[in-house]
């Protein structure tokens, strides 16, 4: 008998925060919490033959460029959670900042010339709370995961930096001068390439899921191949058909499959 290679398997689970995750969340999305399930019964039924697993966590500082403190209008007040700062607000005085200007208003310029916008967000995933870290369900199944394996799952951290939104973990929205941690993640691109099939689940679905998918089929295409995406593993913030949007259809062209966890059988 031949013998057969046994393919070498990864996961990259996105934002599996409880901000995110639970009901009660920061900046919860409706139907996290049956994902969160969904990828921990994934992860622990297929154990043993999962043998990488890398996630991702949305780490933010209270003064951040996309959250309420950061500006204000002319009488001293911020803005409300979900807010659109356009460039034209700010040259008509209506929002400005005290804290590194010339960069914040080129900023906002920067993200419409990508055709997108500064959105406000509540307050989410602050460092060191409870919001920030990996909902239970994840976790449980990784430290599982790793006491069968005798390997570390590993944490990647994005958002850190106050001057620019990181909703992909492989780059920031714009890459800030001097902040190596805002530009291309090579590290993580090498780390996965390493591996046969990539499995990419987490919230949510059309924001940080779908900017790390975007990302992917600019500067990795031929890591795309890989990729399976669990499809039932995610949800979007919204209305969001992901078998229409132009993003998981590129990396559909560029070989990625959108498949659900329950077709999966090692």
């Amino acid at each position: 008998l031949k013998h057969i290679k046994m393919k070498k398997r990864a996961i990259l689970g996105i934002d599996l925060q409880n901000d995110f995750v639970l009901i009660n969340g920061a900046l919860s999305v409706n139907g996290a919490e049956e994902d969160a399930k969904r990828i921990g019964a994934f992860i622990s039924n297929n154990k043993k033959d999962i043998h990488h697993i890398s996630l991702t966590l949305d780490s933010h500082h209270p003064l951040h460029i996309a959250n309420p403190i950061y500006w204000k209008d002319k009488d001293g007040n911020h803005p409300s959670p979900f807010t659109v700062i356009t460039y034209q607000d700010i040259k008509d005085g209506k929002w400005t900042t005290s804290i590194n200007p010339q960069w914040s208003f080129r900023y906002v310029e920067e993200l419409e010339k990508q055709g997108s916008q500064l959105t406000i967000w509540n307050e989410h995933c602050l460092l060191g709370t409870d919001g920030w870290a990996i909902v239970t369900p994840v976790i449980k199944a990784c430290i599982e995961w790793e006491e069968t394996n005798c390997k570390p799952y590993n944490l990647w951290f994005k958002g850190s930096n106050w001057f620019t939104e990181h909703y992909s973990i492989f780059k920031a929205a714009v890459t800030y001068p001097g902040a190596p941690e805002t530009d291309l993640n090579q590290q993580l691109i090498q780390v996965l390439n390493e591996y046969d099939e990539v499995y990419i689940c987490g919230e949510a679905m059309n924001y940080c899921c779908l900017n790390s998918i975007k990302d992917l089929n600019t500067y990795a295409p031929d890591l795309m191949k890989k990729v399976l995406i669990l499809e039932d593993c995610m949800s979007p913030i919204g209305t969001f058909d992901i078998n229409t949007d132009p993003v998981y259809q590129e990396a559909v062209r560029l070989g990625a499959k959108i498949i659900k966890s329950t077709d999966v059988l090692f």
